[in-house]
């Protein structure tokens, strides 16, 4: 089995109608990027994070620092706005480099649209073409939708770490989840990803 080329751009008409761009990530993301969380955290939580809590430059040194770890942050736009992201940070260290950290964020008008499997398809790729064994998440317990479409992709439920995230309303729980690539990066991802 050959491994492909990861594709990071990719532009179509999602299942809602819109037209979309998916592509590599710019440090002039940032501010559409920060107050795409900052609507996102408004919803309730969905995600680590709270209504004002994302800062421009924080966010701009994130992306930049992500990119030079040898990470990959993709942008979705809609209608040439920022209305989702995914990225992969990759772990340090000799014994944990094989690891990456997974997250993705999609705005509430574009969800069931199809474009966050988009995302995680295109970062499930990239990871195996540069040669990742594993990729790990962090999600909610309660946040079913995320967990169904993450479940569907191949990631399998690997824990639960009790009290790992202060919010507002308390110490939250978060479901890690795991999904093998295997020795070439791609021997458990989606067929859709393998070159067959």
């Amino acid at each position: 089995m050959t491994a492909t080329q990861p594709v990071l751009r990719r532009e179509g008409v999602a299942r809602n109608g819109h037209p979309y761009l998916i592509r590599p990530s710019k440090d002039t993301d940032a501010p559409g990027l920060a107050a795409l969380i900052d609507a996102v955290a408004g919803e309730g939580e969905l995600l680590a994070a709270v209504p004002g809590e994302p800062d421009t430059i924080e966010q701009s040194m994130r992306l930049v620092s992500i990119m030079l770890e040898g990470g990959l942050t993709l942008t979705l736009e809609v209608d040439g706005a920022p209305a989702g992201h995914v990225m992969v940070q990759r772990r340090a260290g000799n014994h944990y480099g094989h690891v990456g950290e997974i997250a993705i964020l999609v705005s509430n008008a574009e969800r069931g649209a199809g474009l966050g499997r988009i995302l995680m398809e295109m970062a499930i790729a990239w990871a195996g073409a540069v040669g990742l064994a594993k990729l790990s998440l962090r999600v909610f317990p309660d946040n079913g939708r995320a967990i169904t479409l993450y479940r569907s992709l191949g990631f399998e439920d690997e824990g639960l770490v009790k009290g790992e995230v202060r919010m507002p309303s308390g110490d939250r729980d978060m479901l890690l989840m795991g999904l093998a690539l295997g020795g070439s990066g791609l021997a458990r991802a989606p067929a859709i990803l393998r070159n067959e």
